[in-house]
């Protein structure tokens, strides 16, 4: 007997600007940004929603997380940080501009952005910067 691949699919995504409530996987959510030709996803709202990766959230700027659940860390808050290396560009994040999350869950998923977005996250989240 051969097994027959099922197709995955994925919850349906709003249109935006606002999103509640939502299950959003977001290789789906950047796929249809550049499908309507932006790489970077911009002045949206996302409330009560749960993010999934994997993925890595690069904050280029306005980005704010409000009572946010940031994903498993392993104990340590620095795990879900990557420093980038290059002065200018991050190559293969997700890039958000102006946005706000609401009381969001993310699972799987990284983050990174300029010096002074890392050193807020530990900040706030009461991670040790190195």
């Amino acid at each position: 007997m051969t097994a027959t691949a099922q197709p995955m699919t994925l919850p349906p995504l709003g249109d935006g600007p606002d999103y509640t409530d939502q299950q959003i996987w977001l290789p789906q959510l950047i796929a249809r940004s550049m499908s309507a030709g932006s790489a970077v996803i911009k002045d949206r709202t996302f409330t009560r929603c749960r993010l999934e990766g994997p993925a890595v959230i690069l904050a280029a700027g306005g980005v704010n997380f409000d009572a946010c659940d940031m994903g498993y860390s392993g104990g340590d808050i620095r795990n879900l940080l990557l420093r980038p290396v290059g002065p200018e560009k991050v190559i293969g994040a997700i890039a958000f501009q102006d946005c706000a999350f609401r009381e969001c869950s993310f699972y799987a998923v990284g983050f990174t952005g300029s010096p002074a977005f890392i050193d807020n996250f530990l900040q706030v989240l009461g991670g040790s910067g190195s």
